[in-house]
Parts: structure tokens; C-alpha cells; sequence
């Protein structure tokens, strides 16, 4: 492992607080306010939405972790000597000398912190199994980019966070208010899966040649990009696909279709990706796949709360 020389932070004030802000990755917090709001909005849809104050802090529980895990990723990119002043998005903040690195661990730690206080609360007003479900996805966050192995620096990044920010997020936000998991909040959580998975992938396609040089193989590096560039394509049009077959077999109601007005965005994006391919091109793609992943998220909470106030019930 590299490691860098902290540089000095000789920033004013007022920059230091804009660039903690800028830490928390802002633009991708709602990949997991997302998932919290579908699978609560299951919950309500199955008549078991009892315990709001459970929702809000399985919600603050879930975006600590992840601003934590964004915080570490800040933190091993520069140990491990990823990042450089030219690098292109939010990231290299450390190593443009606007924060110290160890401030940006310690910070990450204080969110996991109060993220497993919030944890141990949950778990005394419901079941140890969500106590194992919170601890799997901390550790989760913590071995994304720490670690003898980055699971960011491997072709698997994407099927972590499928899992972890799509079922086992949805999952628990409905196992909270209901004691079990259903087949509805099975189905709602595989497209927030999908397109939070979508957003690391346009990621890993903007940075391709700056992850090969230094030795990173995410899918785009060691697959190529026409195969990254199609599982993007699959993992978005997965999404549309998924909540049209929920819907079909009555595990969602017709009103999660409501998502399906955002289908122009998805065509945009696979153009964008495949039209350019310089980073600073790309750069507007992954901001755009987040702010896809939230408005179709929001649009699917939305449309399964509909189909409750007009007689649909979970069938789980």
C-alpha cells in the first residue's frame, strides 16, 4: 500500500466547511435515503407502518453509513495513491491538501459510531436479526475500499451495493415496522438495486483508464468497456423490467409503474456513454444515474403508498 505524505491544509475556513460538505458525497446520499423510503412505503402498503420513529432512525442509520463509507473511500483512494489533483468528480480532496486524511477517518468512524448507537436502538424495539443485517452492512462499507482487498478495486463493487443498498436496505426498512420480509419488498427492493449499481458502473466507466493505470480492475477495467457499458445498459433497463413484472404478478400495484415517466432519462445516459469517453464528458453521467436512481425511487415509494390509499395491500 502507498502511502502519501499528508499535505497541509492552508484553506480558509469557510473552504474547509464547503469541503466537508463535498466529503459526505451530497449528490449520491439519496442511494440511501432511497431504498429506506421503498421498503417503509411496503410496510405501509401491508397495513404494518406502526413505529415512525423506527423509520427515522433506520433512515439516519443508513445515510451515516453511508457517508462513512464515502469518507473511507476518500481516505484509502489516497493511501493507496488513486487520487491526484487532476482527479476528475468529488473525490481527491485530501490529496489537493484541503483536509487532513486522518481527520477524514476519524470523521468516518464518528458517523459508524452513532450509525450502530442508532443500530442497537432499532434492535431493542424489534430482533437481533437486524442487529447482524446492521453490523454486515457497516462492515461492508468499511471493506468497499479498506482492507487487505478493496472490494472497489475488483470487479465486485457492483454487486455489493446491489445487494447491500437494494434488498438488505429495503429489507430491513420493512422488517422493522412488519417482523418479516415479504415478496413486495422483495420486488421493490431488485430495481433500487439495479440503478444504484447503474451509478457506480457509469463511475467505473468515466474512470476507466485512470483505474487501469493504477492497477484497479473494476468491471469496465477487466472486462472492457463495450461489457461495462452493457451491463449498465442491463442494470438500468433490469429497473424498468422489474417493476413492470412486479406489477404484472400483483407483488406491486399498477401505480409502481409510475417510474416508468422516467424512461427518456435511461435512453439519454446509454447515449451519453456511448458517444463519449472522456471523464470530464462523463462526469454529468454519474450525476444524472443518481439523480435517476432517486426520482425513480421516489416515484416507486410514491406509487406503492398510491396503491394502498386505493385498496392494494402487500401480499406479504
Amino acid at each position: 500500500m502507498t502511502q502519501v505524505p499528508y499535505p497541509a491544509t492552508n484553506a480558509p475556513e469557510p473552504i474547509r466547511w464547503r469541503v466537508w460538505w463535498r466529503l459526505t458525497r451530497p449528490f449520491s446520499l439519496t442511494a440511501s435515503v432511497i431504498p429506506v423510503l421503498v421498503g417503509t412505503s411496503v410496510a405501509f402498503a401491508s397495513g404494518r407502518l406502526q413505529a415512525p420513529e423506527l423509520f427515522l432512525a433506520m433512515l439516519t442509520s443508513s445515510v451515516l453509513i453511508q457517508i462513512a463509507t464515502n469518507m473511507f473511500n476518500e481516505y484509502f483512494d489516497y493511501r493507496h495513491g488513486l487520487d491526484t489533483p487532476e482527479t476528475v468528480g468529488i473525490a481527491g480532496a485530501i490529496v489537493r491538501g484541503l483536509v487532513p486524511a486522518g481527520s477524514v477517518f476519524a470523521a468516518a468512524l464518528a458517523c459508524f459510531a452513532v450509525a450502530f448507537a442508532l443500530g442497537l436502538y432499532i434492535v431493542s424495539r424489534t430482533s437481533l436479526d437486524v442487529l447482524l443485517a446492521g453490523i454486515a452492512s457497516a462492515l461492508a462499507g468499511y471493506l468497499y475500499t479498506g482492507g487487505p482487498l478493496p472490494i472497489a478495486y475488483t470487479p465486485f463493487g457492483e454487486l455489493e451495493v446491489f445487494i447491500f443498498m437494494g434488498p438488505v436496505i429495503v429489507g430491513l426498512a420493512y422488517f422493522i415496522q412488519a417482523g418479516h420480509v415479504s415478496q413486495s419488498a422483495i420486488w421493490a427492493s431488485l430495481p433500487v438495486g439495479c440503478l444504484v449499481a447503474a451509478i457506480l458502473i457509469a463511475n467505473n466507466l468515466r474512470d476507466v483508464v485512470a483505474d487501469a493505470k493504477v492497477g484497479r480492475h473494476t468491471i469496465p477495467v477487466s472486462l472492457g468497456r463495450k461489457p461495462g457499458l452493457a451491463i449498465y445498459t442491463a442494470l438500468l433497463a433490469g429497473a424498468y423490467i422489474v417493476v413492470a413484472a412486479g406489477a404484472a404478478v400483483g407483488a406491486l400495484p399498477l401505480t409502481a409503474l409510475l417510474p416508468l415517466i422516467t424512461l427518456r432519462t435511461p435512453i439519454q445516459l446509454v447515449g451519453l456513454y456511448n458517444r463519449f469517453q472522456e471523464p470530464r464528458q462523463l462526469d454529468a453521467g454519474v450525476r444524472r444515474s443518481a439523480g435517476l436512481h432517486a426520482r425513480f425511487g421516489l416515484l416507486l415509494t410514491i406509487g406503492i403508498m398510491a396503491g394502498a390509499l386505493i385498496g392494494w395491500h402487500s401480499p406479504g
